[in-house]
């Protein structure tokens, strides 16, 4: 059995190559399509584990907050926090933009956030919480922002000017 199957590579050399190429970029697509759906899995739930929430209400038809806008009425989320079994609720507002820099365009996400509310994040490493309503931000230092505080590892906060 083996001595024929060398018999069929030496015949056919240029099937026997190709053959192991498909093979090995069938395996490599596979492996590659699982390792970017896991993370995008990964990534969708960071927001979750952060925000400390047990379910989220998103806008009817919509992709949720990752995906595209999605707001709700202000009365529905007060309702949200009537029913029962609900300790707390809040509105948060998640938005992707591009962020200019010298060396290029950094992706962030912003967070909105009441403070003393769910989705507020559970603690700041370096800076100050924020205090007022508008103009300020919390930035994760691996975004490289140049307003960032450095020394910090995780979280820093600091004021946007208009």
């Amino acid at each position: 059995m083996i001595s024929l199957a060398g018999r069929d590579i030496l015949y056919s050399w240029s099937k026997y190559v190709f053959t192991g190429v498909g093979l090995g970029l069938l395996i490599g697509l596979t492996l590659s399509m699982a390792g970017i759906y896991r993370g995008l899995i990964d990534d969708a739930q960071v927001l979750l584990r952060n925000s400390g929430t047990d379910i989220w209400v998103v806008q009817k038809d919509t992709l949720g907050p990752y995906a595209e806008p999605s707001s709700i009425r202000d009365d529905i989320y007060r309702s949200i926090q009537g029913l029962p079994g609900v300790a707390q609720a809040a509105n948060v507002t998640y938005l992707t933009m591009q962020i200019p820099r010298a060396d290029g365009d950094v992706r962030v996400m912003l967070v909105g956030f009441e403070p003393g509310h769910p989705g507020e994040p559970g603690y700041l490493v370096a800076g100050r919480p924020i205090t007022r309503s508008h103009y300020e931000a919390i930035a994760d230092v691996k975004a490289g922002l140049d307003w960032a505080n450095e020394s910090a590892s995780a979280v820093t906060s600091t004021r946007w000017s208009d």
